[in-house]
């Protein structure tokens, strides 16, 4: 009866512990950004990826605050990271893909704000999908993805998927 128990609690253990695995959503790898350069073979490459800048900062969230504040909208900064090109970039719009944690799946508030390192500053939509985002970034630089909000409105990410 002790060996059954045993026996038992082992099958139970190993269960748990493969079916945990196996139900487990993908989660996002940090510090990771992809890019499929245009021209290029169209295997996704890894970009070098930094922290900016003190000044870079400044200046990009003085662009946020004051375009936001101009649409009467709340920004929300969910991440920002310096980007610079591939070697084999020759320029175009290119494909970037990034693990951001705080957005729920398909929100269409979520834009991508690129400091140039000529200090002109570009706006563009995001995707947003399963934790990851994604836009097409016309050249790369300083990248802050920010969420923005009707002012007084709880943002979606601060509501649960479903209520129990």
């Amino acid at each position: 009866m002790r060996k059954l128990r045993i026996v038992t609690v082992a099958a139970l253990v190993l269960a748990m512990a493969f079916s945990t695995t196996a139900l487990a959503a993908p989660s996002p790898m940090a510090g990771t950004v992809m890019v499929v350069v245009p021209g290029g073979n169209g295997t996704p490459a890894s970009a070098k990826v930094s922290m900016p800048t003190q000044k870079q900062l400044e200046a990009l969230a003085s662009f946020i605050s004051k375009d936001a504040a101009a649409a009467g909208l709340v920004p929300s900064v969910k991440s920002t990271i310096d980007i610079s090109a591939p070697a084999d970039y020759k320029g175009g719009d290119t494909p970037v893909v990034f693990a951001v944690a705080g957005l729920r799946n398909g929100a269409n508030n979520v834009f991508a704000y690129i400091l140039l390192p000529n200090g002109k500053t570009v706006v563009v939509p995001c995707t947003v999908r399963n934790g990851y985002v994604g836009f097409f970034a016309p050249a790369f630089g300083t990248v802050s993805i920010v969420e923005l909000n009707v002012p007084g409105a709880i943002p979606s990410t601060a509501l649960p998927a479903t209520l129990h």
